[in-house]
This record gives structure tokens, sequence and C-alpha cells, in this order.
């Protein structure tokens, strides 16, 4: 009888071991869930926090943009676009081609990318269709077509279609002034690069504004035909500006000059606003030679104020008529501590 009792005893005992250690695994287990599941929901929220990866191409994109500083999307705009976002990739070490580029500019400028590509490959063509025909008949027609759209900033043409236009001038300028030029107002070409001839320039007779870069022998006698000329913008050349005097309705002029230049610009006898760009070997005392002049912005880069363009500067100041502004980023308004400024990067100094 006693060992049936220590045997119901050790069975009573081993089933209540048994029954704790159950007990003791399951809660280990629901420990480890609720652990792996705690680890989980962190894992999760941390991924969720973690900043997106930022597409390099997009980011590329907007930074072209900020350059172009919110023009609007004209064609001119589009294709220099594109070609300044495969530029920045290049520059940046990122290879891309334009299937890959072009949906990324067509974002940014708020395009459709088949329309952005429409244009691209549209113009490609017609540049590539000059480049067939250089030298060949139909090579007008070519320059012709490719000029048909405006530039950026006002030019008159896109900028690489000016470009083809000033290579292609000297063979073929008398044709393409009669295409191009005739009955134009405003011409503004200053991004074409310069102009080695001038010939077929005549057609422009009823121009008002033009501007134009050169090269330093270009000989400007065809000018004298625009005789409704008001504003001229001229680059690349120091002197040979005699032949401006036979305009008679040319009052504004931006140019750069040495001292023979100078004196040349005392026969301008309409000549009432003038921007000039001087080196620092070339005197200013030519300037008290022009009666007629009202305006006059001055540019000099580096050059330091020596007396005779201090002397200058002082009698050009005491003319009442006259208004002399000096660029403020330049030394001379400092050097003769000047520091009233009436319009925006300039200080006037009467």
């Amino acid at each position: 009888m006693a060992t049936k009792k220590t045997a119901t005893k050790k069975t009573a005992t081993k089933k209540a071991t048994t029954k704790k250690t159950a007990a003791k695994k399951s809660a280990a287990r629901t420990a480890t869930k609720t652990t792996a599941k705690k680890a989980a929901i962190k894992k999760a929220a941390k991924k969720a926090t973690k900043k997106p990866r930022i597409d390099p191409l997009r980011e590329l994109a907007w930074d072209v943009l900020c350059a172009f500083d919110a023009e609007d999307a004209t064609p001119a705009v589009q294709l220099e676009f594109v070609d300044g976002f495969l530029a920045t990739a290049a520059d940046r070490g990122i290879a891309v081609d334009l299937d890959v580029a072009l949906p990324y500019c067509a974002e940014v400028l708020g395009l459709e990318p088949g329309e952005l590509r429409a244009t691209y490959e549209g113009h490609s063509r017609q540049l590539a269709a000059v480049h067939r025909a250089s030298g060949r008949a139909g090579e007008v027609d070519a320059l012709v077509e490719l000029c048909a759209k405006e530039g950026r900033f006002g030019d008159t043409f896109q900028e690489a279609a000016a470009r083809a236009l000033a290579d292609a001038w000297p063979r073929l300028g008398a044709a393409l002034g009669q295409r191009l030029f005739v009955g134009r107002k405003d011409l503004r070409l200053r991004r074409a690069g310069p102009f080695a001839t001038l010939a077929g320039f005549e057609a422009a007779r009823d121009v008002r504004w033009l501007e134009l870069v050169v090269t330093p022998d270009c000989d400007l006698a065809p000018l004298a035909a625009l005789t409704k000329l008001q504003n001229l913008h001229l680059s690349g050349k120091l002197a040979g500006y005699g032949v401006l005097a036979r305009l008679a309705r040319l009052t504004t002029l931006q140019i750069e000059a040495d001292a023979a230049g100078l004196a040349e610009l005392a026969s301008l006898p309409t000549l009432r606003v003038l921007t000039l760009t001087v080196a620092e070997d070339v005197s200013l005392a030519g300037l008290l030679d022009l009666k007629q002049l009202g305006l006059l912005k001055l540019l000099a880069g580096s050059r330091r104020l020596d007396e005779v363009t201090a002397a200058t500067i002082a009698a050009l100041a005491k003319k009442k008529t006259r208004k002399l502004l000096l660029a403020q980023h330049e030394g001379w308004p400092l050097q003769l501590t000047l520091t009233k400024r009436t319009s925006p990067g300039y200080v006037e100094i009467n």
C-alpha cells in the first residue's frame, strides 16, 4: 500500500514538473516572439524615417534649370537645356545618353518627353542637313531653314544656327543677307561668333538695332548702308570706326577701343550714349572731344586710376548735360571715394 502511494506521488510530481517546464518554454517562446516583433517594428520605423536616395540625374536636371533662371521653355531653351544637361553630366563623370537624359529634362521643363524629343531631334536633323550641304547647292536653303527659330535672350537666331551662319558668311553672305536680313529691324547676333566679313549686311537696310561680333581685321564699310541704325553693340575691334560717321541716326554705341578708335568716335556727330571698354594703356582724354555725349558708361577692368584719367573724369563730370557711370565692381569708384549708387551696378560721379 505504501509502495503504491509513493508511486502515485512520484507520478504527480513528474506531471507537475513537466507542466511547469512546458509553461516556462511557452513563456520563453512568447517572449522571443515579442522581442522579434519589437525588433521588426523598430527596423520598419527606422527604414521609414531614413531619407530617400536622391536620383543624381534628377538633381542634375534641377541644377541646370537654376542656371537657366526660370526662362520659358521656348524651343531655343529646350535645345540648350538638353545640351547643358549632357555637358554637366560629363563634367560630373556621369555617363548618360540622349535617351536617358530626355525624360529628366522634360520633367523639370514641364514638357512631355515626346515633345522635347521632337524639338531636339528636329533641330539635329536641320543642323546635319547644313553640314551635308556645306559647299554644295542647297546650302543657303538649309541655313535659312535652320535659322527659322529665335534664340535665347532675344537673339535673332538660335546659337548653333547663328554660329553656322557666321561660318558660312564669307562664302554665302550676299545670298544669306537677302534671305535672312531684308526687312528686319532688329539683329542680335552676339552669340554667332566673329564675322570675318560683313559683305552682305547691306541687305539689312531697315535695321535699327544691331549686335555683332567681328574679327579684328573685319572691314565695317558695309555698315554704312544701314542708314536707319540707331543702336550698335560691336565687339572684336578696337579701331576702324570712322565709317560709322555716315550713320546719321546712330545715337547709342557699345564698343571696345584703343587710342585710335577713341579718336575716331569724335567724328560721330549724333552719338549720345556710349558704353566703352578701354585697355590699360589707352588715354581717356579723347572722350572730351565727344561734344554731344550725354551718357557714358566706362568699363576698364582692373586698370588703376592714373592722373590723366582722374583729370578726364573730373572734366567730364563738370558737364551738367552729361551723366557718367563707373562700374561699381571696378576700382575707380572706390579710388575716387564715390559711394552714391544711382543704378544697378554703376556709380554716378556727377
